[in-house]
């Protein structure tokens, strides 16, 4: 997998802006923090939801899940995340009462600003972060692993049930990742390390920053795979396309969905995801021709529809359409640019904060590092032909999570 190769300034910008969004260490380490809250919080003596919690099960779901976390970019620093909160329904509890009672048990939980709740889940406000919580009732054994049901509760309309498994999504995820060579990722860790990433969240009362440094940093190979830059590349551009809009978004888990079946590119960064988002708009053109609705099905639970509320009318697809091809003409344009223009093309896709400290980082590493790569004009910055290399044919093997009491998500190192 080369750093760069038919664009090589864009696949040093485009890594340089994927990294500058990442969490920090620390951030990882408070995420980290809260997670572990969960269970804790939900099995305190005055929880009153104590005694169902005796069996459950909290883990991630989402880009924590596949290491596609990023900063949203669009209105804030804000960063969300999602778990899985895994419990048997009491008798007779609907859907609606499900949600109520665990929105009034998460009352009083460390360092939240704002409790929500929502049609299937219940969100934990933070400064500069989401944790979106979803109940889900597990399917009686024996069962596949994690299969269960989650509840939506609208606040018009019936409730319902839908079968889900999004921990079996998350490990099919992971199996169709191709990590790139291992003088790529080298490279990837080097530039990480040169970065200064800025800390959002700040300890509150009860988090003693003893307690968040002896924290292991949750490190996750898999966030510096191609499929999944480009993933976390196509997130944060919708993410700002999408700020100042009425209409819904495409899903993230969609969106994840075509980016692990995306094949790797041996191009590069930038051709990767120029390849994703040709997917996606060959996609949308098949639905809108024949009239038929995407469905993307989850590979480890056929039943479970991602796009069961994504998209509900053709101006959905279309518009997604219009914001693909001007990812592409984009990307194409700053191809023949200069690099200060190739920054300004930037600004307008992945925001100004971001692109300008990626120029700077790149730079900086640049004039500090003898051989790595030099600059020619219109041609852009050409890599250091080590880190050209093919890469592996098998996918990532991931192993199977330890099962025990109310996991908290994160996997031994």
């Amino acid at each position: 997998m080369p750093l760069d190769d038919t664009a090589p300034q864009l696949d040093a910008l485009l890594l340089g802006t994927v990294l500058e969004m990442e969490l920090s260490p620390r951030d990882n380490q408070v995420a980290s923090k809260r997670y572990n809250l969960i269970p804790e919080h939900l099995q305190r003596s005055n929880s009153p939801i104590r005694r169902y919690m005796e069996t459950a099960l909290v883990y991630p779901q989402g880009s924590r899940a596949i290491g596609a976390t990023i900063v949203h970019g669009a209105d804030d620093d804000r960063f969300d995340l999602d778990a899985i909160l895994e419990f048997r329904t009491p008798a007779g509890w609907s859907p609606r009462r499900v949600l109520d009672e665990l929105h009034a048990a998460f009352e009083g939980f460390p360092d939240v600003k704002k409790i929500e709740r929502c049609t299937r889940c219940i969100q934990l406000q933070f400064a500069f972060m989401h944790l979106d919580v979803t109940p889900m009732d597990p399917d009686c054994d024996p069962r596949v692993e994690r299969v269960g049901e989650i509840y939506h509760s609208p606040d018009e309309g019936r409730d319902e049930r839908f079968r889900v498994n999004p921990y079996g999504f998350g490990q099919d995820f992971r199996a169709r990742i191709t990590m790139p060579s291992r003088s790529f990722q080298d490279h990837v860790r080097d530039v990480r390390s040169k970065l200064q990433m800025k800390d959002r969240l700040v300890p509150g009362n009860i988090m003693a920053d003893a307690d968040i440094d002896a924290l292991p940093e949750p490190i996750d190979p898999i966030r510096d795979a191609p499929q999944v830059i480009a993933l976390k590349l196509m997130k944060r551009y919708l993410n700002l396309r999408y700020a100042n809009r009425d209409e819904r978004r495409p899903v993230s888990v969609y969106l994840s969905k075509i980016a692990a079946e995306v094949p790797l590119s041996p191009f590069g960064i930038c051709a990767q995801l120029e390849s994703y988002a040709a997917e996606l708009d060959k996609r949308m053109a098949a639905a809108l021709e024949t009239g038929r609705r995407p469905e993307e099905r989850n590979p480890a639970l056929w039943e479970e529809n991602f796009n069961d509320r994504w998209p509900k009318h053709d101006r959905e697809m279309k518009l997604f359409r219009m914001d693909l091809r001007h990812l592409v003409s984009e990307l194409a344009r700053a191809r023949s640019s200069s690099l200060t223009e190739t920054r300004k093309i930037f600004d307008g896709l992945f925001g100004e904060r971001v692109s300008e400290k990626a120029v700077r980082a790149y730079i900086d590493g640049l004039s500090s590092t003898a051989g790595v790569a030099h600059y020619e004009h219109n041609k852009g910055f050409v890599a250091n032909p080590a880190l050209i290399a093919a890469a592996p044919k098998k996918a990532t093997q991931v192993s199977k999570a330890p099962a025990h009491h109310f996991h908290p998500g994160f996997r031994d190192k």
